[in-house]
C-alpha cells in the first residue's frame, strides 16, 4: 500500500459550519458554532457507522464506535454539494485514513496475517479476519477458498456475498454475507483478485435508480490500497486491482505540495 495520509493530513474548511481535519492517527472537528469539538484517535475506534451514505448525495453523520460498539464521537459531513468527488470528498477522507491504520502498509501482502475485527451483522455476529480466514458466528471461509464477490446493494443496506464455487447454481447461494465497509471491500478485493484474477463483481443495481452498484466502490475504495509503497504497482494480481479502481477516477489524495 501507498498510504495517502502517512505523515499526511488534509482539512476542509465548510464556512459558518465546521473544520475538518483528517489525518493519519484520526480526525479533529470543530463546529463553527461554539459547539464541543470531536477529537477522534484510530486506535480508539473500533468500526465507523455511516447514516445515509449509500442511499443520499449529500450531508451523512459519521458516528465513531469503540472497540466495545460504544458511541464515542458523531459529526456531520459533505453537507454541501461538491461534484467532483461525488460528494462524499470529507467522508471518504476519513474512511480511507481508517482503512490504512488498520490495514497497515503491508497491505494487501499481509491479508492472510492480518487479525482485525473488520464488520458486524445480525447473522454473523462480529466478523474478524484471523489466520487467512473470514470468520462470523455461523459461517468460516479461507480467505484462499474465495472465488467470486459480488456487491448487493439497495442503498440502504450493502452487503458483500461471497462465494466459494467459480460457478453458480440456479439461486447462486453465498458462502457468507458480509456487510460493505471501508475495510471488507479493499480484504476481499485483494482475496478475489489473488485467487482468480477477477475482481469483485458490482454490476447490479440497487432496484431504484442505479442500474450498477459501482458507486459504493466510489464512496469506500482507493486505488492505492494496491500500489507499492514507492507509488510503483506490481504487475501481477495487484495491478489488475490497482486499475480496477483507478478506473473511475475516484481516489482521495492529497496533492504532494501540501
Amino acid at each position: 500500500m501507498k498510504p495517502v495520509f502517512e505523515n499526511a493530513g488534509v482539512h476542509y474548511d465548510v464556512p459558518g459550519r465546521y473544520r475538518l481535519h483528517v489525518h493519519e492517527k484520526g480526525i479533529t472537528y470543530a463546529p463553527t458554532d461554539g459547539k464541543k469539538s470531536v477529537d477522534v484517535r484510530f486506535s480508539e475506534v473500533g468500526s465507523i457507522f455511516l447514516l445515509g451514505y449509500c442511499n443520499s448525495n449529500r450531508s451523512y453523520t459519521v458516528t465513531f464506535r469503540d472497540f466495545e460498539g460504544k458511541d464515542i464521537g458523531e459529526i456531520q459531513t459533505d453537507v454541501h454539494d461538491d461534484r467532483e468527488y461525488h460528494n462524499v470528498r470529507e467522508t471518504k477522507s476519513i474512511l480511507i485514513a481508517f482503512a490504512e491504520s488498520k490495514l497497515t502498509g503491508e497491505f494487501p501482502e499481509n491479508i492472510d496475517n492480518l487479525d482485525l475485527k473488520i464488520a458486524s451483522s445480525l447473522a454473523e455476529k462480529d466478523i474478524y479476519i484471523r489466520d487467512g480466514y473470514l470468520m462470523g458466528a455461523k459461517h468460516r471461509i479461507r480467505l484462499s477458498d474465495i472465488r467470486r464477490v459480488k456487491c448487493i446493494t439497495n442503498g440502504t443496506l450493502s452487503n458483500l456475498s461471497v462465494h466459494t464455487k467459480e460457478k453458480g447454481g440456479f439461486l447462486d447461494k453465498p458462502d457468507m454475507k458480509v456487510p460493505v465497509n471501508e475495510l471488507t471491500l479493499p480484504i476481499l478485493e485483494a482475496a478475489v483478485v489473488r485467487n482468480t484474477g477477477n475482481v469483485i463483481d458490482f454490476t447490479r443495481g440497487n432496484g431504484f435508480d442505479q442500474k450498477t452498484c459501482e458507486f459504493v466502490l466510489v464512496r469506500y475504495m482507493n486505488s492505492s490500497f494496491f500500489a507499492n509503497s514507492d507509488g510503483s504497482v506490481a504487475d501481477d494480481w495487484r495491478r489488475i486491482a490497482y486499475n480496477h479502481i483507478q478506473s473511475y477516477q475516484s481516489d482521495i489524495a492529497i496533492p504532494e505540495t501540501r
